[in-house]
C-alpha cells in the first residue's frame, strides 16, 4: 500500500495521460494496471493464483480485508482523477468496473482498439496484434507458448 501512494505521488499525480487495464477471471478483477508513458507501469494484484476458496474462486493477494478496501480506494482514487485515461477495449474495462465494483471512469478519452478500427477496420484489432504492428515488437501473448510440434518432429 505504501508503493502505491509512492508511485501515485511520483508518477501519476503530476501525469499529463494515464493509460489503464484490468485483467478478469470470471466475475473478478485479477490484477489492475496504470502507466505514465511506455516505459513505466504500475501493476495493482488482487487475487493470488496459488490460492481458491471452496467455491472455485482465486483467493486475496491482500493479507487482510482492510488491505484490500484500501487498494480498491487507491483504484477508485485513480481512475476518477480528471488526469486523460486511454485503454485498449476500454468500454469493457469501464463496464466491467462499474458494474461489478461501482467504480467509475473520469475522463476516458480515447481508445487504442477503437482508433485502429476506424483506421483499419479490415484488420485484427487485439492488443497482441497492434502492439506487434505500431511498436514493431512481435505479440508477448506469444512469448509464453510453446510451440507445438508437428508428426514429422517426433
Amino acid at each position: 500500500l505504501e508503493d502505491l501512494e509512492w508511485f501515485y505521488e511520483r508518477y501519476i499525480a503530476n501525469a499529463r495521460i494515464l493509460s489503464f487495464d484490468i485483467e478478469t477471471s470470471g466475475e473478478q478483477i485479477t490484477c489492475l494496471g496504470f502507466a505514465d508513458g511506455p516505459s513505466r507501469a504500475l501493476v495493482i494484484p488482487f487475487v493470488d493464483p496459488r490460492t481458491d476458496n471452496k467455491r472455485g474462486q482465486l483467493g486475496s493477494y491482500w493479507p487482510t480485508a482492510e488491505a484490500e478496501i484500501l487498494a480498491w480506494r487507491f483504484v477508485r482514487r485513480v481512475l476518477g482523477t480528471t488526469i486523460p485515461k486511454v485503454a485498449q477495449n476500454g468500454l469493457y474495462d469501464i463496464n466491467f468496473l462499474w458494474t461489478r465494483y461501482g467504480i467509475t471512469v473520469n475522463a476516458y478519452e480515447d481508445d487504442s482498439m477503437l482508433l485502429h478500427h476506424a483506421l483499419q477496420p479490415e484488420s485484427q484489432k487485439g492488443l497482441g496484434f497492434l502492439g506487434s504492428v505500431y511498436t514493431g515488437e512481435s505479440s508477448w501473448k506469444l512469448l509464453n507458448r510453446k510451440t507445438p510440434t508437428s508428426k514429422r518432429d517426433k
